[in-house]
């Protein structure tokens, strides 16, 4: 029989011998599902001496890759401008002759290299995104972890199947600080998610200054549902956010939500009242009867001063003009009135969206209907010209409890879980695929008054809509999407989000 001591010596001499590259990895995890990935043989391990190579087309998405891994890897991952790829390290290919669509990659890992191609930066950058799920969960961490950086050898081909794939959160009923915006900016970045709806007035808060009407911020800036202090972004707020969001490939999309939803403007601003007295400010949660005096003398001058401001600072070529439940305003006064709004944005340039009550109003197309209740109403507008974002209240409200154990969140639309959230199609019957624009999750902010909320009523639902709005209609698999989303939980924990770890999920 071996002594103790022998045995020890044996067992440290294995552990010695033992190479962690040897190791296999576990297969590829990947959200949104790709179209096609292949695994191969063998592993790409990063480590001191790899760099990032790309031309001046791509310096900012190469910088942007790097910044996210070295935190984790503590390695420095320097950027090499050049105007051909390197023969091993990490490629990033800009090519607009490339045989791809829009937004699309290619992504291929060999034992000494990787090389993402794209034909436009956005597709490089979803390349990249892909290239980090690729990685360790630890390699999310925002602090360093000591160990093996491996990459197993693969061949993705990848494009979206939607052009808008969105999230909508609702800064005007809880107000959410810059800083809270960008961090969930780089989360729906991460998950292929390329449109920010900012619902940015509601009757219970205003939170975008417009110089030319101060009362507006104020007054409305400072309210929010409960009496708070609320908050509002300068002008300045603003365009950074926009700018971080286009850094990221996400484009801001602002809501001024008119006639309904106008309280907030008409405790700010008199005038805008038929009697000359500004009304009081609210703090429910309620949907109440305040719409915008559509008829005044000065509202219409009021409405495109306000687009003219905020339209100057979004370069998207969309803005959202609300149109939802606007209680007490006279259809034919509504639908002329939404005619308007939709003059005012051809004279700023931009692409009218409005919610799905504005379906009946005849519009000229191009203009777009955001399908929330009213199945008709999104049809009527189809008819007409429209495209449809498919945000069902059932499927895609982020404010629906998950289940009967939720501590917050409402049930008017019944209970989403992620199962809910995931297992539908965006095409409803009756159109083709050429009508929907895309899908978008919304986050209405009632009951959501902190981060921790957002982190918890947001996600994971918004990676099942992620995929939804990415993956081929064929790929959708709620166990295929489940088992993937048990690993990916990991990465979510170690970049700090609170999100919601249903019970019925195996999560590692």
């Amino acid at each position: 029989m071996p002594s103790p001591r022998l045995v020890l010596l044996v067992l440290a001499s294995l552990s010695a011998c033992r190479d962690p590259a040897a190791e296999d990895l576990p297969a590829p995890v990947v959200l949104p599902a790709p179209v096609s990935l292949v695994d191969g043989v063998g592993s790409y391990t990063l480590d001191a001496d790899t760099v990032l190579t790309t031309s001046a087309a791509g310096e900012a998405v190469a910088d942007l890759l790097a910044e996210a891994l070295r935190p984790a890897t503590g390695l420095p991952l320097d950027v090499v401008v050049a105007d051909t790829p390197a023969d091993d390290g990490i490629s990033l290919v800009l090519d607009p002759a490339a045989d791809l669509a829009p937004e699309g990659y290619t992504l291929e890992v060999t034992e000494v290299g990787a090389t993402i191609t794209a034909a436009d930066a956005s597709g490089l950058f979803y390349g990249t995104q892909t290239f980090r799920q690729l990685l360790p969960a630890a390699s999310f961490d925002t602090a360093f972890v000591d160990r093996a950086w491996r990459v197993p050898v693969v061949t993705i081909a990848d494009a979206p199947r939607f052009a808008w794939r969105g999230a909508m959160f609702d800064v005007a009923r809880h107000f959410f600080e810059v800083e809270e915006i960008e961090r969930q900016i780089d989360l729906l970045a991460l998950h292929k998610l390329n449109r920010l709806h900012l619902h940015l007035t509601d009757d219970q808060g205003w939170r975008i200054e417009i110089a030319a009407w101060p009362e507006l911020t104020e007054v409305g800036g400072n309210t929010e549902v409960g009496g708070g202090a609320g908050g509002w972004y300068t002008q300045e707020d603003y365009a950074e956010i926009v700018d971080y969001a286009d850094a990221r490939h996400v484009t801001v999309v602002p809501e001024i939500d008119f006639p309904g939803h106008a309280n907030a403007a008409l405790s700010s601003v008199a005038a805008l009242n038929e009697d000359g007295v500004a009304i009081d400010p609210y703090t429910g949660t309620g949907v109440i009867s305040t719409p915008l005096w559509v008829d005044g003398p000065t509202t219409l001058d009021f409405v495109r001063d306000v687009w003219a401001e905020v339209a100057a600072l979004t370069p998207g070529p969309w803005i959202h003009v609300g149109g939802d439940e606007a209680i007490g305003t006279p259809t034919a006064d509504y639908a002329t009135f939404v005619q308007a709004l939709q003059e005012i944005a051809d004279d700023e340039g931009k692409t009218l969206i409005g919610w799905d009550e504005i379906g009946p109003v005849p519009l000229d197309p191009p203009y777009v209907a955001q399908y929330w209740f009213d199945v008709d109403n999104t049809m009527e507008a189809a008819a007409n010209g429209a495209q449809i974002i498919a945000s069902p209240a059932a499927r895609a409200y982020l404010d629906m409890r998950y289940d009967t154990s939720s501590d917050y969140g409402q049930t008017w639309a019944g209970y989403v879980d992620i199962e809910a959230a995931y297992d539908w199609d965006p095409v409803l019957a009756g159109l083709d695929e050429a009508d929907v624009l895309g899908v978008e999750g919304a986050l209405w902010t009632e009951y959501v008054d902190d981060e921790a909320k957002l982190d918890f009523m947001a996600w994971p639902r918004l990676v099942a809509h992620a995929e939804l709005g990415w993956s081929a209609a064929d790929a959708h698999d709620w166990p295929d999407f489940r088992d993937r989303l048990e690993v990916h939980g990991a990465r979510l924990d170690r970049m700090g989000v609170g999100f919601y770890a249903s019970p019925a999920l195996d999560w590692e």
